[in-house]
């Protein structure tokens, strides 16, 4: 976990900090085999108390293609939380996906299911909350090909991905404690591969996702927010992909 300065300015300064340092050291790197692509991302978040401990997590996102020409990713990804303390907890669930891929001139829909479990801390700063999220998942990898007008999968290869999640959220008025109105957001998220690298891009690094955003708390059930996000995937050998993205969320807590 990150350690952070008494004063609530230099938390803030790291955090700003931090997300600037990262954007530089992406756009710093050499051209060569990069692509970038602009798209746009819808989520549905939500948590649903079952009782004072246990809550049910379900999250729904469809992600476009590039140019937003059409919808190239489905997840539904639904698990159940439980409380281990005031500002933690553990979950563990399933993801349901969907990739549109593209193989010797056949398109087709390919699932990449996957199961999860993660640990949640809230950490406070000032009135504020900086959310740290760290998330195993593990899925199987396999080779595609074209049978007709539809691909296969065959020779399946685990994979084993860590991820590590943190977010902060604050009011735009300074000095209040976020309940309604206006708010603004910085994440950042860190992907590594950690078993079965061979079958992705052989590398420890996979991706990671910068973040930033504002929105409207409606209630103290509901959040609507739209940001920008860089996912940057790094591929096998120099190939890296800068993907540009518009994000529209919703938030529900129930």
């Amino acid at each position: 976990m990150f350690r952070f300065a008494d004063s609530k300015k230099t938390k803030l300064k790291f955090l700003y900090s931090a997300c600037l340092i990262f954007l530089l050291l992406m756009s710093a790197k050499p051209l060569i085999a990069q692509v970038s692509r602009f798209t746009g991302w819808g989520a549905v978040i939500n948590s649903i108390k079952i009782n004072s401990k246990v809550n049910f997590i379900f999250d729904a996102q469809i992600r476009s293609t590039d140019d937003w020409a059409n919808t190239e990713t489905t997840i539904i990804r639904p698990g159940i939380s439980y409380s281990t303390g005031k500002a933690t907890s553990l979950s563990v669930g399933l993801a349901l996906i969907q990739n549109l891929k593209s193989l010797g001139g056949v398109n087709d829909r390919v699932a990449d299911n996957r199961l999860w479990q993660q640990f949640i801390f809230n950490q406070p700063i000032g009135l504020n909350l900086l959310q740290h999220r760290i998330r195993l998942e593990e899925r199987t990898i396999a080779t595609l090909f074209a049978e007709g007008n539809e691909l296969k999968k065959k020779n399946g290869k685990f994979n084993a991905r860590f991820r590590y999640f943190n977010r902060y959220i604050a009011a735009f008025n300074r000095g209040e404690k976020l309940s309604k109105g206006p708010y603004w957001a910085i994440q950042n998220e860190f992907f590594f591969n950690v078993a079965g690298l061979s079958s992705v891009n052989k590398k420890l690094f996979d991706q990671s996702r910068t973040y930033i955003g504002a929105g409207w708390r409606l209630s103290s059930k509901s959040d609507l927010e739209l940001g920008y996000m860089l996912q940057h995937i790094e591929g096998k050998g120099e190939g890296y992909t800068n993907n540009h993205i518009l994000q529209l969320s919703t938030f529900l807590r129930l």
